[in-house]
């Protein structure tokens, strides 16, 4: 607290106790209530650069500022002003800020490197050693910087192509064939129905083929049995004459006394009567059957002739119609699924379509992949570049003990300089 007043006095007006400001060009303190200058000598035994750093260290550049221009008026090549003005276009309190890759990458670039020019010209040898290494740390964080835009830009980019990839992938899914409901959400691929329509095509045909033999073979085995069954009914005409031979036999040894040789030669004689009777008979019934046969072809003969035409007729517009309809059934559907396959074409093209567009954007995809892989190992690179800088612009730090002392920020050290 004693320290903290004793500060405020020295930059306190000693006449009206009016806070001082400095005057860099005259190199004085002047006091803008009562007019009173003092000069710099009469405040020498306050430490500006000290004071300056401890500005620094409590984050306010402009008093910082202020404090290491009056020095640099007085003292043009000091080293600690020349770099606490270089700290100060980076926004930055200490240098050990300057080691961090990604605090590099944030600096204003433009500003201070023309800070770091002045600093090398103004500067002497050692100075100027340390300023041209901090340049290099600085072109280092640069360079940083445009690798790790780099590795932004293809991360975006490669986001972007997989994003248009699942757009692709999905419209290509809307190109499917969808069967049931929208809760099942079964889709089936276009060519795979094809094929599908193909094969029951083909089972259709063979089924119409084996019912369309089936029914010419019923055709054929009905027209056989019709006529087996009228031949039978024309000529199956068996005749079995009686037989009168034990008759007459019994009715001859009851009236009449035979020896059985006579008994031998009557049977015979019966056995020949009925050969003879049977074919006599025969020939009659053949003859009847002769007879009635023509009649009945001779009265039926214009009859049928009509009939037969009729039929004939009949059967072939039987036989015309069945085979339409037979070809109906083949070539109807046939059409359905040519103009299905045709359907099915359409999709399966803008599917192959869709497939060629993600093969392009996958491969793009794929080159940025090894892009960003490229600039990741570009920044581990630069990220060793700026240590091993960093390091040996330590080592040239002619004043490294400012450079790097603790300073506490007390609670009267936020007052700027004015």
């Amino acid at each position: 607290m004693t320290n903290n007043i004793q500060n405020m006095k020295k930059h306190t007006c000693p006449t009206c106790a009016g806070q001082l400001r400095i005057n860099t060009e005259l190199q004085i303190y002047e006091c803008p209530f009562c007019g009173v200058t003092y000069d710099y000598e009469y405040f020498r035994e306050d430490d500006v650069l000290e004071r300056a750093e401890r500005s620094m260290k409590a984050g306010e550049y402009k008093s910082a500022a202020e404090a290491y221009d009056f020095m640099l008026v007085k003292e043009p090549h000091n080293f600690v002003a020349l770099r606490g003005k270089v700290m100060i276009a980076a926004n930055a309190k200490s240098m050990q800020e300057f080691r961090d890759p990604n605090r590099l990458r944030t600096l204003n670039f433009t500003k201070i490197d023309q800070e770091i020019d002045k600093a090398i010209v103004a500067s002497e040898s050692k100075g100027r050693d340390y300023f041209s290494k901090l340049k290099e740390l600085v072109a280092a964080g640069k360079e940083y910087k445009e690798v790790i835009m780099s590795i932004t830009k293809s991360r975006n980019q490669r986001k972007l192509q997989v994003k248009k990839i699942q757009q692709f992938k999905n419209a290509q899914t809307n190109s499917y064939v969808d069967l049931g409901d929208k809760k099942t959400e079964v889709s089936v691929h276009p060519k795979d129905m094809m094929v599908a329509a193909i094969v029951i095509y083909i089972v259709w045909c063979i089924l119409v083929g084996i019912m369309a033999l089936s029914l010419t073979s019923g055709n054929s085995t009905t027209k056989a049995t019709a006529t087996k069954n009228k031949n039978a009914r024309d000529y199956n005409f068996n005749y079995a004459p009686p037989k009168y031979d034990d008759a007459l036999s019994g009715y001859l040894y009851q009236n009449y006394e035979l020896t059985s040789d006579q008994q031998i030669e009557l049977n015979s004689a019966s056995q020949e009567v009925d050969r003879v009777t049977v074919d006599a008979w025969g020939s009659i019934v053949h003859e009847v059957t002769d007879d009635d046969t023509s009649t009945k072809k001779s009265s039926k003969k214009s009859s049928k002739s009509s009939k037969d035409d009729n039929a004939t007729t009949k059967k072939k517009e039987n036989k015309s119609g069945l085979w339409g309809f037979l070809i109906a059934l083949i070539v109807l559907p046939g059409l359905g699924v040519v103009g299905y396959c045709i359907y099915l074409k359409k999709k399966l093209d803008d599917i192959y379509k869709i497939e060629n567009t993600i093969r392009v954007y996958r491969d793009q995809a794929s080159t940025t992949a090894d892009q960003i892989l490229g600039h990741e190992a570009d920044a581990v690179s630069v990220r060793k570049k700026i240590s091993l800088l960093y390091n040996e612009l330590t080592k040239l730090d002619p004043a490294p003990d400012i450079q790097n002392m603790a300073i506490e920020r007390g609670p009267g050290l936020s007052r700027r300089w004015q």
